[in-house]
């Protein structure tokens, strides 16, 4: 007796400490990702009330979710990502109530489903937790609508069928307005209202009436709701148009069909059984020897605990309103299977499919219902030691892959940060309008927003335009449709990024990349290009277009703000080399000398040997002949930076004859 009184408590800390274990290590180290950047920008500059903007064309009841938590965190990431964490646990634990409510008898594999759904790894954008608080807290409100709905069966007073029904009805849509692919959970409520009703009496067509009979004062969730979106509301986004998705199938319909069939097969299979083992190859087994020993660690911890936890857990025999062991079994099978199938319908009928890691979240409504399936079958099998194997695999998979998948978020926003402490140390101010071609060392850029988002929150943190959001800098998407424009000096071209406009250049921009994690940021001067070993042949081809004069070397130098970017890094080579360069820039070679000196007291170096460059050259211009002889042989190691070297240093102005003939002799190295 004691124990059952303490089992909640029990549940509740394990779920606690096993997803704290899971989803907290790098929660510090997390930023912005995707659209957070143009929607945390939008609102920092021109208010809370640009969400109902911002939101207008697809989504408008996000607007309600983001803006009293925008109020409470403004824009820090780590806030968000706190919250998220609560969110995930209330939709776990409220899964768990109504699991409860279905099958009271059953709290052993009840918990075991709510918990594994907690740890799902199928769903990999807990880190990217901004833009996300709509999908946690939609989850959260779904299942409380589903379990007042399925208690509203029960026999009581009307009066509290009423509240229930009300209840239900106002949460219902309160769900969907954060994202409409959820509707495929009105389905879902269907399935569990058809399952009491069954229970009591299993014939098809009496179930099917009495199921209908039901489930009538909850259609008008679904039913009011699509009623408005497709013909009050002005769906101004393609993807989230169902008009235009389904019209896809009358102008093709054999090839959608087709298309339709192979995205369900492979979106069934990633949330069933794929999501516990494919994420673990893209994402576990990519870590470095050190993090994936850690990640290891993490995963034996929660597989013990796990494992030991729920083998103590009360085991409680069914009672006289649950259903037989058999019976349970094959109703969690069937009703997991078919809960599966009826969340994917929506998503793969808006031409969608569930893929790792960058689509996992379509996965969200099927998620429950596969896990409910897999336990089930789990369940059929004889031996327990298979089943202890099967359920520790999960938990260990489940630990190893969201391990994983914070270290690579943390380390994105950290590559990320430093790019841009390192920005800030090297340009005081762009010009307003100027448009920037970013390299990331070692992460991609899909929007251009990555770019001028960051440079924004550091240059133009405030409204540049009084009556609409326009972004102080802008920026362009490094491709081959990029290159192509710049070769042919294509003009200026307006985008607006959702509520940002921005006015991208092809004639005027200027690049700033890092080659390589080795390397510095390094400004692209067009009249004299110079560039790494690591450099990327894009960059390299539109390299000589680059204009440094965007560049307002006047102005007072930035900070980042901390609570984006983190306090400022320690000063290792790469600060001296920014403030070399920006000296260069202003033409004071004494200035990039002491800072040369600086450095190298201090026994710093360049890893890119490019690097040297501004050394060089204020070198040059004292005709320190001594240094240039020095650092020949470590820099003439790599021909491709010699050649540089010896062109531009003997392009410089005014260089004497024995300076030129030290170049010659050392750094011009015969064909």
């Amino acid at each position: 007796m004691r124990n059952r009184n303490f089992q909640p408590w029990i549940e509740l800390i394990l779920m606690l400490v096993i997803s704290g274990l899971i989803y907290l290590p790098f929660i510090t180290q997390f930023g912005y990702y995707n659209d957070d950047w143009y929607s945390m920008y939008a609102a920092r500059v021109g208010g809370t009330q640009t969400f109902h903007e911002m939101y207008s064309i697809d989504r408008p009841g996000r607007a309600y979710v983001m803006i009293p938590l925008y109020e409470l965190f403004q824009g820090n990431p780590l806030y968000y990502n706190i919250s998220a964490f609560v969110f995930r646990i209330a939709g776990a634990l409220s899964l768990l109530w109504l699991l409860r409510i279905l099958w009271p008898g059953q709290k052993r594999v009840t918990f075991l489903i709510a918990f594994l759904f907690l740890i799902y790894p199928g769903f990999l954008s807990m880190p990217n937790a901004i833009d996300f608080q709509s999908h946690l807290i939609g989850i959260f409100l779904v299942f409380i609508s589903i379990g007042m709905s399925v208690l509203a069966i029960r026999p009581q007073a009307l009066n509290n069928r009423i509240l229930l029904w009300v209840g239900a009805i106002l949460t219902g849509w309160a769900y969907l307005s954060q994202m409409e692919y959820y509707i495929g959970f009105e389905a879902v409520r269907f399935l569990l209202i058809g399952l009491l009703v069954w229970r009591d009496n299993p014939l098809w067509k009496k179930t099917l009436i009495k199921t209908l009979y039901a489930w009538l004062p909850y259609s008008i969730i679904p039913v009011f709701y699509l009623v408005w979106r497709l013909f009050f509301f002005n769906n101004e986004r393609a993807t989230t148009d169902a008009g235009m998705q389904l019209g896809l199938l009358f102008t093709a319909p054999l090839v959608t069909l087709y298309e339709w069939t192979g995205n369900f097969i492979q979106s069934f299979l990633n949330v069933t059984l794929l999501a516990w083992g494919v994420p673990l190859t893209q994402l576990a087994f990519t870590l470095d020897i050190s993090n994936s020993m850690r990640g290891i660690f993490l995963g034996v911890i929660v597989l013990g605990v796990a494992i030991l936890t729920i083998q103590n857990l009360e085991r409680n025999s069914t009672d006289n309103n649950d259903s037989s062991p058999q019976t349970w079994q094959k109703e969690m099978l069937w009703l997991g299977l078919a809960w599966t199938i009826a969340g994917l319908i929506v998503v793969i009928l808006a031409n969608r499919a569930v893929i790792f890691p960058l689509y996992s979240r379509y996965g969200l409504v099927s998620a429950a219902g596969a896990i409910m399936a897999l336990v089930a079958g789990i369940s059929y099998i004889s031996e327990k030691r298979i089943q202890i194997a099967l359920i520790g695999f999960l938990f260990f998979s489940a630990a190893f892959i969201h391990y994983a998948n914070g270290f690579q978020h943390a380390q994105y926003a950290s590559n990320l940060r430093a790019f841009w402490w390192q920005v800030s140390w090297r340009v005081p101010q762009f010009v307003q309008g100027a448009t920037i071609i970013a390299n990331y060392p070692n992460s991609g850029i899909r929007e251009d927003s990555f770019v001028w988002g960051p440079a924004n929150h550091i240059y133009y943190p405030y409204k540049v335009k009084p009556n609409s959001i326009q972004a102080g800098v802008y920026a362009i998407l490094l491709d081959h449709d990029a290159v192509v424009r710049v070769l042919t000096r294509e003009r200026q071209i307006f985008r607006k990024h959702i509520i940002v406009s921005t006015f991208r250049n092809y004639r005027n921009f200027v690049i700033l990349s890092r080659p390589s994690m080795q390397s510095c940021v390094q400004v692209i001067d067009g009249l004299q290009p110079e560039f790494s070993h690591a450099e990327s042949d894009s960059i390299m081809v539109i390299g000589p277009y680059s204009e440094v004069e965007h560049i307002v070397l006047d102005a007072d130098f930035k900070t980042p703000p901390g609570f984006l970017f983190g306090t400022e890094p320690v000063h290792d080579w790469c600060y001296y080399y920014e403030k070399a360069s920006y000296e260069r820039q202003r033409g004071d070679w004494d200035a990039v000398l002491q800072i040369g000196e600086q450095a190298f007291s201090l026994g710093l170096a360049p890893r890119d040997l490019i690097e040297w460059m501004p050394f060089l050259q204020a070198y040059v211009y004292k005709e320190n002949i001594k240094r240039l002889v020095d650092l020949a042989p470590q820099i003439t190691t790599d021909p491709f930076i010699a050649q540089q070297v010896c062109q531009i240093l003997k392009a410089m102005p005014s260089i004497s004859a024995n300076v030129e003939t030290t170049i010659d002799e050392n750094y011009c190295i015969p064909n």
